[in-house]
């Protein structure tokens, strides 16, 4: 029997004397040391904020971004441009930088080991990236849509990732050799911006076109499910898996 419960929507809330969202684009709920990290866009920072608390800095030094951050091995990566910046998890201070000489590194996930992939919106690319080694290479180009949020499906041998554009699908890419891409959702949706997935295996979707999180079931069958809260152009999402998840 599936288990349904609740999703919360986290309302960061800010004072005179705290740090102020500008553009937030990505979120990333650091288990380690109970936090969101937020990409803030517009001042090339990664805010920390506790549960209750105001946000506060946590590293800067990003000119184009950030924009996907995803934490690996104590670090926090963050998609900036066409490079990937990492920030030590401790204390903030910048220990990765590697240029892949993509256009615009948008959707960041992990397979929780050793590697990262990121999807290159303006190019129609996905990256695959060892930041032990700082060896990447290109997975697949030219695609036929702009992909953005991507997350990593270990007992699939794949990742998932949304797209950009009407109808947006929600798409497939092998990690294995040849890389193969397939369809896995249509959906009237549109302007797909992020995706991550509950501990039941359901995925939830944030889409500009209806302004929602959706949740999508866990075989994709049926049609997204539009939940009620109403938001303005959301961006990538994480999940704080707890009794009550929290995304």
């Amino acid at each position: 029997m599936k288990v349904l419960i609740p999703v919360f929507f986290i309302v960061f809330a800010t004072t005179t004397y705290a740090q102020t969202f500008q553009s937030p684009e990505s979120v990333e709920w650091d288990e380690a040391n109970q936090r969101w990290l937020i990409a803030n866009t517009n001042d090339g920072k990664i805010l920390q904020q506790t549960v209750g608390q105001s946000p506060a800095n946590f590293a800067s030094g990003c000119t184009q971004g950030p924009y996907g951050i995803e934490i690996l091995n104590n670090v926090v990566y963050a998609n900036d441009g066409g490079l990937i910046r990492g920030f030590s998890l401790a204390t903030g201070t910048e220990v990765f930088n590697l240029d892949l000489g993509g256009s615009f590194l948008n959707g960041l996930t992990t397979d929780g080991d050793s590697v990262l992939y990121a999807t290159d919106f303006s190019a129609g690319k996905i990256y695959r990236i060892n930041p032990t080694t700082n060896a990447f290479y290109l997975l697949t180009s030219n695609l036929p849509a702009a992909p953005n949020g991507i997350i990593y499906d270990d007992a699939n041998e794949r990742c998932l990732f949304v797209n950009w554009g009407s109808n947006a699908k929600i798409k497939a890419m092998s990690i294995l050799s040849p890389y193969t891409v397939t369809d896995v959702m249509s959906t009237t949706l549109g302007n797909c911006d992020g995706i991550s997935r509950d501990q039941y295996g359901a995925y939830y979707v944030t889409a500009w076109s209806n302004n929602r999180l959706n949740r999508v079931n866990a075989d994709f069958s049926g049609s997204p499910t539009a939940l009620a809260n109403v938001l303005s152009s959301p961006a990538d999402i994480d999940i704080k898996l707890d009794v009550i998840e929290t995304v």
